[in-house]
């Protein structure tokens, strides 16, 4: 996985803000998307806090199935707390080796995960595996070179945004992905763009809560806490201007699977993040 540890700390601010508006919308577009009917069975592959897998139970209804799973125990055990219909179960485990047996799930979600996994063609493989034949997978991920951010410094900006690249695998993965998806076996349904806009820099923005996620982040690769702190104060004092803009685009790949996978055609990729630390601080 990458660098993004969900420590008890991290997980809290993962589940604030999964809670923004901006991220509710998001789920609201993926669950029209997915469209699902009742009694199918729903593997979502990084639930998170298991907002989602509420939704999809609601649709599926008492005859469907939903299994949410997420390497941090930390996340499990708030979504199981939480819990509030029986056809949902909560497993904790890695993208790269999922703890159900092949062919159970109608459909497979993956939001914001394939991103973070180190060997993603392992992973897709791992969504064909628990498909049946004609199973759909509905994936969402995001191209970091999309996302424009406003601040007063611009350099320090910039410097920030290099950084946060180390906290995940690939932060271009979006890019590369359509061919990787031919290979595990799937046919490509449809790819859409679906852009997170913030005009403010408030508390229940999605860029407010990214930027503490940030911060205590790179804290942790070595940024100085002056520099961190003078950042959160130029964001701030841009939205006292009124001045505020924050952009990012996710990407939704709507597929199904067609057949077996192939065997793996990106050994020698190198990932991103090993490319990102050269130009860390």
């Amino acid at each position: 996985m990458s660098g993004l540890a969900f420590s008890s700390d991290a997980a809290e601010k993962l589940i604030a803000a999964y809670k923004t508006p901006d991220m509710e919308q998001q789920r609201d577009e993926t669950l029209r998307r997915l469209d699902l009917k009742l009694g199918e069975r729903v593997i979502d592959i990084g639930c998170g806090p298991g907002f989602l897998c509420k939704s999809m139970a609601v649709a599926v209804g008492p005859t469907g199935h939903v299994v949410g799973i997420d390497i941090s125990q930390d996340l499990i055990d708030f979504a199981t707390r939480h819990k509030s219909t029986d056809p949902i179960e909560y497993r904790a485990g890695n993208a790269t080796a999922l703890p159900v047996d092949a062919g159970q799930f109608d459909i497979a979600v993956s939001t914001q995960v394939i991103e973070y996994v180190a060997d993603v063609d392992a992973a897709l493989r791992e969504i064909a595996r628990v498909l049946r034949p004609g199973g759909r997978a509905f994936i969402v991920d995001t191209d970091f070179d999309s996302w424009v951010w406003h601040a007063a410094d611009a350099e320090r900006m910039a410097l920030i945004m290099n950084g946060w690249e180390m906290h995940c695998a690939d932060p271009r993965l979006p890019r590369t992905l359509i061919p990787r998806l031919r290979a595990a076996g799937f046919k490509i349904v449809g790819v859409e763009g679906y852009p997170i806009i913030n005009t403010t820099y408030r508390p229940n923005d999605f860029s407010h809560g990214l930027s503490r996620l940030i911060a205590d982040f790179l804290l942790t690769r070595g940024f100085e806490q002056r520099i961190l702190d003078a950042w959160l104060s130029d964001l701030s004092e841009t939205e006292k201007r009124n001045e505020s803009f924050f952009s990012l685009n996710r990407y939704f790949f709507s597929v199904e699977k067609t057949r077996a996978p192939c065997r793996p055609i990106w050994k020698g990729l190198k990932s991103a993040s090993a490319r990102s630390q050269l130009g860390s601080p």
